[in-house]
């Protein structure tokens, strides 16, 4: 057996199932675990959305630009401030079922307590709009943010789910317990396995949307219900995984874990230092940023299409579905995809992909509505309005699934020329402004337009402002990937 384990294995296994029989005891229940969370963290990511664009008193995609930015920005800080706090007070084991025990409790109650008494609890709209005419502009559309503050709610716990559970509880857990020899052979399987989780829940908020009114009502109960269970359920396995393979020798011993690199702790402030004194991490810092800007414009736009073009709570939630089912097949693919992209090309041809991806399809979806806009109804013998929506369902799934197979990995490459020192410093500051500023970028760039330069205006209506600023952020993008692939070689060659 070979140091990657899979010596033995011919070539067709050791591509698509590089596991010892022995081993399954522990890779089964692993991938068990990111199957039910991600099964999750699709669920609540698509009822979020159709909460604040159909259920809400006076929602839309307007809304969401001042969720993200003024909701869950801090909150994901604050978050991850705790969840940092209770991971050295008690450790890994004990805080993974207290974040898992608070989800659970929250979607619960939200199923069985909040959601069916909204028109109780919620401010009522004579009341919002009484808000909105003695309140500055400035707070147009966070009024319904507050007023619909069990939706606001859901919408950050969804979106703190699936950085804190994918990215904290699985990944930290995973890097504690994974051998050396397993390390290449069960990575590369969890995300594809994750994705299935993902696939799975977008089929069956499909099929469960399929109906309306008060019985859809009944399955959206349902649904959160599953995701509460479901967040039990990753306890279970938590604990079966302790009990059960953490036990045995063969499975694991902590001599030979992979050591993990300590990630420096980088503050807000210190973060801006950091990328400010090196123009290589600045780069490497446009990546991020640029990413979740540009995505952030596009969804924009299409999700305020989707919402126009769907008529009801159902049918938009059924959308959704469909979008995380072409998500989790798009990452399927392009991951096998990218497994041969990054082994024959250079560093730079494999970072380009994702941002002229995303130009290239961007500019097929906003021609669409460009198209739309001026009066056309047909194209190619569609319709414009579901053609444009079949587009846009296409340019997320796919620029999802670079991002999670391709963009992450050429990022994480872009680190490894540096020392350790400033990699760990780099990584960390690259961490706390990229992922989350991107998003927040986005969101500020849009609640401008709506709250500030045209107050209470609607997105569709910024179309073409949302267009030029997509294309001036792709372009920086694939120019800050250029100039970093040139200092990327010089540093190889000097490592």
């Amino acid at each position: 057996m070979g140091s990657d384990g899979n010596q033995e294995f011919g070539k067709l296994r050791s591509l698509l199932w590089p596991i010892h029989n022995f081993e399954l005891k522990k890779f089964l229940p692993m991938s068990f675990l990111m199957f039910f969370i991600l099964f999750v963290y699709a669920a609540v990511r698509d009822l979020k959305d159709t909460f604040v664009q159909k259920y809400a008193v006076f929602g839309g995609t307007e809304m969401i630009s001042a969720l993200k930015l003024w909701f869950v920005f801090p909150s994901a800080l604050i978050i991850t401030m705790v969840f940092s706090s209770l991971l050295s007070k008690f450790g890994m084991k004990k805080t993974f079922y207290i974040v898992s025990s608070f989800f659970a409790a929250f979607f619960f109650i939200f199923a069985w307590f909040l959601f069916p008494n909204v028109s109780k609890i919620h401010m009522s709209a004579e009341s919002m709009t009484a808000l909105r005419a003695s309140w500055p502009g400035f707070f147009f559309y966070i009024i319904p943010c507050l007023g619909n503050w069990s939706y606001t709610m859901f919408f950050i716990i969804a979106e703190t789910w699936g950085t804190l559970a994918v990215g904290s509880l699985f990944w930290y857990f995973a890097n504690q317990i994974t051998k050396k020899t397993e390390v290449k052979r069960f990575y590369a399987l969890y995300p594809l396995i994750g994705n299935i989780g993902v696939y799975f829940s977008g089929l069956v908020i499909e099929k469960m949307a399929g109906v309306k009114g008060a019985e859809f009502d009944k399955n959206v109960k349902i649904l959160v219900t599953i995701a509460a269970l479901f967040c039990v359920i990753t306890m279970l396995v938590y604990h079966y995984i302790h009990s059960a393979v953490l036990t045995d020798p063969k499975l694991y011993n902590p001599s030979e874990i992979k050591p993990k690199k300590k990630k420096a702790k980088v503050g807000f402030l210190e973060a801006f230092r950091i990328l400010a004194s090196s123009k290589y991490l600045l780069l490497i810092f446009m990546l991020p940023i640029s990413y979740g800007i540009g995505m952030n414009l596009f969804e924009g736009v299409f999700k305020a299409h989707m919402r126009a073009v769907t008529s009801g709570a159902n049918e938009l939630t059924a959308t959704m579905g469909r979008l995380s089912q072409f998500t989790a097949i798009a990452t399927v693919i392009l991951t096998f995809i990218s497994v041969t992209t990054i082994r024959k090309f250079s560093w730079r041809t494999n970072a380009l992909i994702t941002p002229i991806a995303l130009l290239l399809l961007g500019l097929g979806f906003f021609g669409l509505m460009f198209y739309k806009n001026n009066g056309g109804t047909q194209f190619l013998g569609m319709g414009v309005p579901a053609l444009a929506l079949g587009v846009g369902l296409l340019v997320d799934a796919v620029s999802k699934g670079i991002k999670y197979c391709l963009f992450d990995t050429t990022k994480s490459m872009s680190f490894r020329p540096l020392d350790p020192d400033t990699q760990a410093q780099g990584q960390g500051a690259v961490e706390v402004l990229g992922g989350r500023g991107g998003k927040a970028g986005g969101a500020a760039i849009t609640y401008l337009l709506l709250n500030v330069i045209s107050v209470g205006s609607k997105l569709l209506e910024h179309t073409n402002t949302l267009f030029i600023l997509f294309v001036i952020i792709l372009i920086a993008w694939i120019f800050s990937v250029i100039k970093l692939s040139v200092l990327y070689e010089e540093k190889q060659k000097q490592a």
